[in-house]
């Protein structure tokens, strides 16, 4: 039996291209979990480490591992990053030091001392999150790191987060966008850093590059005859997510008010404080753009429509 043969045997292996094949986290690749991707050449090298440790160890008995590229270091991306700890390590250049302390990562993350401090003790206890060490080398924006028979293009595409990255494999013209991820939901910007304008440009940049198909974190690839429709419903989900802020600001509601509402969430997180953490950072990265736009003014802590929304020149 090849060892081709004992990787495709695997029930959440599928081949994409080749060279490439879609490794499927669990739940579907819902957080806590995403999918992975298996690049096979002269080096076998795995995209994100979200897959968990039993994938990753299944994966390795069939074939080695011989290197990981770490996108961005949310928990579901290096989960199970410690699986491969004694294997090459490639981290974005823009990832600070943080990633290697857990509590500073929290700090990071989330905002204010209590909530960061409860991130830390959650992703310990519900995830076994490990802090990670020094990479081996970092990639930079426009970088084509090279792994012989596979080239990947590192491509810098922050909003997400400061060091979310894409890539593209040069030779099949596979587009990983990584959590440019195409869901649902739309885009997830629930952190202090992350920032909406840079995530919307992020997206508008991908949109104008030269791809086949179109490799995402969470979702089924998108081939390239689909991903107009796919790019146009995405980059619509900002819109909508600013919508349903200037829903609530036209009963005029506080932010405890709108948390109580969930407009993203629908109270539907299992784990309350995560939910008010997260959402409340996404209510208010919409309502400082409403602000900025004229369409909404604060009074008192309340957050008001205007009646007359700012004319266009």
């Amino acid at each position: 039996m090849t060892l081709t043969t004992d990787l495709e045997k695997l029930p959440f292996v599928q081949p994409v291209s080749p060279i490439i094949y879609l490794v499927g986290g669990p739940g579907e690749g819902r957080f806590p979990h995403c999918n992975s991707f298996l690049l096979r050449g002269d080096r076998t090298i795995l995209i994100d480490a979200g897959i968990g440790v039993q994938r990753i160890e299944a994966i390795d008995r069939a074939l080695r591992i011989d290197t990981l590229v770490v996108s961005h270091p949310h928990p579901d991306h290096i989960l199970a990053w410690h699986a491969l700890s004694d294997r090459e390590l490639l981290l974005p250049a823009q990832t600070p030091d943080s990633v290697f302390d857990l509590n500073q990562l929290g700090r990071r993350f989330v905002e204010g001392p209590e909530d960061a401090a409860y991130w830390t003790h959650m992703v310990k206890k519900w995830l076994d999150l490990h802090p990670m060490r020094p990479p081996d080398r970092r990639f930079a924006d426009g970088e084509t790191i090279d792994f012989g028979p596979i080239q990947l293009q590192a491509i810098h595409a922050p909003g997400h987060l400061i060091d979310h990255y894409c890539f593209m494999e040069t030779g099949s013209r596979t587009l990983f966008s990584i959590d440019i991820d195409f869901t649902g939901f739309g885009p997830w910007y629930g952190n202090p850093e992350s920032d909406l304008c840079l995530f919307r440009q992020s997206v508008a940049m991908l949109q104008t590059l030269a791809f086949e198909r179109i490799c995402t974190s969470h979702k089924a690839p998108i081939e390239a005859a689909d991903a107009g429709q796919a790019f146009c419903d995405y980059l619509a989900a900002f819109d909508r997510h600013q919508q349903l802020i200037l829903a609530l600001c036209r009963k005029g509601m506080d932010l405890a008010a709108m948390l109580r509402e969930s407009p993203f969430y629908r109270n539907r997180m299992s784990d309350a404080t995560f939910q008010r953490i997260f959402e409340t950072q996404m209510i208010r990265k919409n309502i400082e753009l409403l602000i900025t736009g004229g369409w909404v003014v604060e009074k008192k802590g309340q957050y008001l429509a205007l009646d007359c929304p700012p004319t266009v020149a």
